[in-house]
């Protein structure tokens, strides 16, 4: 068994920037039972990704990601968001460093980067010609 300890999830934290918003409502808003909410707060490590997205919906977040971010922090870095994505999709925090790194190495390599392609900027499909002759 692993030392991994599982990020930070700030799902009350989120509910308390919805006014009026308690466990409760957040059940009716998930169509779930109330005590079903307590017992997953209770025990976060028992939070899916199935669940995850079903918080994030019921709370109105553009990601579950968001879950694992602080809303009353400052707004986050993009490097300190690719943390908290990695983290979030089980890399190591000990690899962490090693994680951000290749990626920004992705980034900061212009060969790599690819722009939008223009409307009517595509290439026609490949054809192949017809043979002469049959091949052997």
């Amino acid at each position: 068994m692993t030392d991994f300890e599982a990020p930070r999830l700030y799902i009350e934290e989120w509910m308390a920037t919805v006014p009026g918003l308690d466990r409760k409502r957040l059940a009716e808003r998930m169509k779930v039972a109330g005590g079903t909410i307590s017992k997953k707060l209770a025990r976060p490590e028992n939070i899916d990704g199935v669940w995850l997205a079903q918080f994030a919906t019921a709370l109105e977040l553009s990601s579950p990601i968001e879950l694992y971010r602080d809303p009353q922090a400052a707004v986050a870095s993009p490097e300190s968001k690719l943390r908290a994505a990695l983290l979030a999709f089980g890399v190591d925090k000990d690899d962490l460093g090693k994680a951000v790194a290749v990626v920004k190495g992705f980034l900061d390599d212009d060969g790599e980067r690819s722009a939008p392609a223009l409307p009517g900027d595509r290439s026609a499909p490949a054809s192949r010609r017809r043979a002469t002759e049959p091949s052997r």
